[in-house]
């Protein structure tokens, strides 16, 4: 597993280290400076290295809106499974969440972004595109979250207002696919496998 270099970062254009961290819900190609999420759900893996302070990640993002038919991308973030930050992107943005350094594996880490409103502009009649779009993401950096300034600030805007109540929560990914209990013949209950 790839250890992310918290200074050079995770660049998502065609030049990018993408590949390097495992990407799942991406598209396979890359546009010149970003990479689309492909699915409702699109993850990373990678390995840090030992934390001596809790850790602010910044995303460099810009959103799908179907030319107007899509209000905002909301954006969920889970981190080991974890909830740790919803965003509403309605335009370019550094979307930027903590993580707590009791959070942090010292093997691999699982960083996710679930985007219930991701779409394909095959079915919005909008090109033959059968992708489910969400967010394309441009840039991922982490560092000291001490020392990381301008936190939610889109790009070149001084300050927002603080972001609107968060609409109720998807479930995490889970690992492996297991879906919820459903009960049995005598009367318990067991999960189920989709695989």
């Amino acid at each position: 597993m790839q250890l992310l270099n918290l200074d050079a970062g995770i660049d998502f254009g065609a030049g990018g280290n993408l590949q390097e961290f495992s990407p799942v819900g991406f598209a396979p190609v890359p546009d010149k400076l970003s990479t689309w999420s492909q699915a409702p759900v699109a993850e990373l893996s990678f390995r840090l290295p030992p934390m001596r302070s809790d850790l602010r990640f910044t995303a460099e993002v810009f959103p799908y809106l179907a030319t107007g038919r899509i209000s905002r991308q909301d954006c969920w973030v889970f981190f080991n499974g974890l909830f740790v930050h919803f965003e509403p992107v309605s335009a370019p943005l550094k979307m930027s969440f903590g993580v707590t350094r009791e959070q942090v594996s010292p093997r691999v880490n699982r960083l996710s972004f679930v985007l219930p409103n991701a779409a394909s502009p095959k079915d919005m009649r909008l090109g033959d595109d059968v992708r489910m779009l969400g967010l394309a993401f441009v840039k991922l950096t982490a560092g000291d979250a001490k020392s990381i300034a301008g936190a939610g600030q889109p790009a070149g805007v001084a300050a927002l207002p603080p972001n609107p109540p968060a609409p109720p929560m998807p479930p995490a990914p889970a690992a492996g696919r297991i879906m919820p209990l459903r009960p049995t013949p005598a009367g318990g209950e067991r999960p189920r496998r989709t695989d």
